[in-house]
This record gives C-alpha cells, structure tokens and sequence, in this order.
C-alpha cells in the first residue's frame, strides 16, 4: 500500500515535469565515426562547419562504449540503455541455444524476428516514448524493424536498404519529425564506417566520408531553420557505435583455420574479424576443454571461458555468450577460414577501453548547456539522457545512469521526477 501512494505521488510530480519538455529529440548515428575523426578533419582542412555549429552551441564528447564494440550490439546499447549481456543482442553473428539457431545481421527476416530484441525485457527508446503516448520515427536503427514486446515505432524506413542515399534518409527523418505527433526522431547511416573497413581509419576516403556526413548535418540545420515548429524547440544529438583502427590483411591476423580444422564441422562459430565465440556440437569429438586448449596461447589473441570473462566487459552473463570466447589484440584479425582477408584495413570490435574503440558525440538543442571542454559519457547514458530530455519519467530497467547524464541537461529536472526515473531504471517499479 505504501509503496502504491508514494508511486502515485511521484507520478504527479513527474506529469508536472514533462509538461515542461515540450521539446523534441533527433538522435542520429554516423557509424564507425572514431572520437578523434572531427580533430583529424579540421587539421586537414575538411569542412567540418555543420558539426563545428552544433559543438559551439553544445557540447563534443568522447564516448565510452560498450563491449563488444560491433555495430549490432553497441546499437542496441544505444537504444535501450543496458550493457550487451543484459540486451542480449550479443554479436553481429550469433547462436541462440534456446531458440536453436543464428541470428545474422546480413539476413534481413532476422531482424523481423522479436526474440532477438526481447531479452529480460529489453526496450529501446522509440517504444519507451511509444508507451508514455508519444509517436516515434526511426530510420533503419537496430532493432526498429521488429515488433519488440508487441511495440514498433509509429513510423519506420522498413526492411534495410544501404541504397537510401544519406541526404533522403536526412529528407524523410525531417518531413517526420517537423509533424507535431512526433516527438522522437532516430537516423542511422552506414560512413564513415564503410570507407573506414576498406581503406583505414587514416585514409582520405574516411576524411570524405566524414564531410559527407557533415554536409547531411548542414542539410539537417537547414531544414530546422526554414521549419517553425522545429526551430529552437528540437534537441540534436548525434554520436556513434565504435571507432576504428588500423589493420594489415596480410600481417597483422590471427589463423585459427589450422588448429580448428579437423574438428571445425562439430563447432558452430560466432565470428566478426575482431572476436571470436565457439560452441562445440558435439562434446564428445569436440570436447570444450580441448577446444579451448587448441586456440589457447595464441599469439594476439586473449581467449576465455565464458566465466573468466572480465567483469569490467559486462559481457558474460547470457546463455548467449558461448561456452569459449576469444578477443584479438588492438589491430589483429582472427581469422577460420582458409581464404585470406583482402580490402580491409580497418576493424572495430576490441577491447572497449583502447581509445581507438572510442565513438564521438555532439549534441545542442534547448535543454542542453554549452560546455567548451571536450566531455566524456557513457554509451548506455544516452537513454537516460534522452528519456530526460522528452520528460519521460517510466523508463524501462536499464544500465545507464540518469545521475551521469545531469550535467549535460540545461536545467536539472525536479528531485521527485529523478526518483521516480530511478525507482524505474533500477528495476523497483516496472512499467
């Protein structure tokens, strides 16, 4: 009973908070957009001034992102506030025991499926704002193409499509959100991630990659100029999944194709470049310790036990993390295949504290404060951060901390809103 009047009571205080964030969000990715690539531009003089505006209005920030840091994961961290062992979207490529087969990011009616993005409740931002009765539009974000917990977004891009062109997806995102229903706005986009893979992160092709995408942000400015209902009253924030560095197809990887490959048809493989997950399928000509013992003592490479994986990673605890997990040095590929890599001079996917692994973020709009020092925040702050912004006072259970997130928050929201966020967050209240 007690607990049920002091919910209703922090309800009252919460709704008269949000009345006052009658402001919008737009949230917008640039993958593979390293902290440093905006320093990189601006000292080889590449246009930078539409990213330039928003850090003079605003604020830049060097993000600390999750592990592993692949586009899948860090994505869907980004979008529901938890590390990837609670979000449970824990690879690119990945096997689910439970369900008895692989998720894969390059097969597009895997993303349709809802058990990929429910794990222990997962909820990303658009159904947050969804369930608060507010409408959402995402362009082809992770996880959007699903019906999570019987939710999408009211409006969506569809089944993914690499061919949008940078500025459409930058015309459709704002012919949404210039509509008054909608109150949230999320845009994904594949550079300068793509150019990073092929040519390396210190390449000119990255460089143009990164004016590309500072001419979609002028655009973007543009068109919230010309549009009353959006100038002044809409919050920007954009940032990134990963960094990238530098790797050599030919020196720098790790063959794992000889000490596997008698036994390779009794394993099922999680792989990306950078990371590597076995599971045996059949214990008895594949037994797990014998696995673990063939890989184990490679050069460049730190392989584990599921529960000997680090704490500081929060990557162990899910029946979908295998049995045997392997994570190459800064700069090394694994490689299980006969065939060698070729074009490909970038990766992501190390450990989360290499600085290379680090993503941007600016962010300007109304509630948010100029700050002139290059700041540091947390990947799974971003929505608390964004929850605080579009007043939404029931979050789900999440990892982030809306405590981190308020110093970059104009006006500090009402103590009684903050404890009901945190009654929701920590998981004591359910939505």
């Amino acid at each position: 009973m007690g607990c049920a009047i002091v919910g209703q009571c922090l309800f009252l205080f919460a709704f008269i908070y949000s009345t006052f964030c009658a402001n919008k969000v737009l949230f917008i990715s640039f993958d593979g957009f390293r902290h440093d690539y905006l320093d990189m531009a601006e000292k080889a003089g590449r246009n930078i001034s539409a990213f330039k505006r928003i850090r003079d209005a605003g604020f830049q920030a060097e993000v600390q992102n999750v592990m592993i840091t692949l586009t899948f994961p860090s994505h869907y961290a980004m979008a529901t506030g938890r590390n990837v062992e609670n979000h449970g979207l824990v690879g690119n490529n990945f096997y689910d025991p439970e369900l008895g087969k692989k998720y894969s990011y390059k097969k597009s009616e895997r993303n349709l499926e809802s058990p990929w993005f429910e794990y222990a409740g997962a909820e990303p931002l658009w159904s947050t704002n969804e369930r608060h009765g507010s409408r959402s539009c995402v362009f082809q974000w992770v996880g959007s193409e699903a019906r999570v917990h019987n939710r999408m977004a009211f409006a969506t891009s569809g089944v993914y499509n690499g061919d949008y062109s940078l500025d459409y997806r930058v015309d459709r995102i704002m012919d949404w959100i210039s509509r008054d229903e909608f109150t949230l706005a999320m845009m994904y986009y594949n550079q300068p991630d793509s150019n990073g893979h092929r040519y390396g992160p210190n390449s000119t092709e990255v460089m143009d990659a990164v004016e590309e995408t500072n001419g979609a942000v002028a655009l973007l400015l543009q068109r919230i100029e010309q549009t009353p209902s959006l100038k002044g009253k809409i919050n920007i924030v954009i940032s990134s999944d990963h960094g990238m560095t530098y790797v050599n197809p030919s020196t720098t990887v790790v063959n794992l194709h000889e000490p596997l490959k008698n036994i390779s048809k009794y394993l099922t493989l999680d792989t990306s470049p950078a990371t590597l997950g076995l599971w045996t399928k059949n214990e008895t000509m594949a037994p797990i310790a014998e696995v673990f013992n063939r890989i184990n003592g490679t050069a460049h490479l730190n392989v584990y036990y599921k529960d000997d994986i680090p704490e500081r990673y929060h990557f162990k605890n899910n029946y979908r993390i295998a049995p045997i997990y392997a994570i190459a040095d800064n700069g090394w590929m694994i490689n299980t295949k006969e065939s060698k890599y070729t074009n490909l001079y970038g990766m992501h996917g190390y450990d989360n504290e290499e600085s290379d692994m680090h993503p941007f973020m600016l962010a300007m709009g109304p509630d948010i404060p100029h700050l002139t020092e290059r700041q540091h925040f947390y990947q799974i702050d971003l929505y608390p951060y964004i929850c605080a912004m579009l007043g939404l006072d029931k979050p789900n259970k999440i990892d982030g901390l809306i405590d981190r997130v308020l110093p970059y928050l104009k006006e500090r929201p009402s103590e009684q809103y903050l404890e009901r966020f945190r009654l929701y967050a920590s998981g004591t209240l359910t939505p």
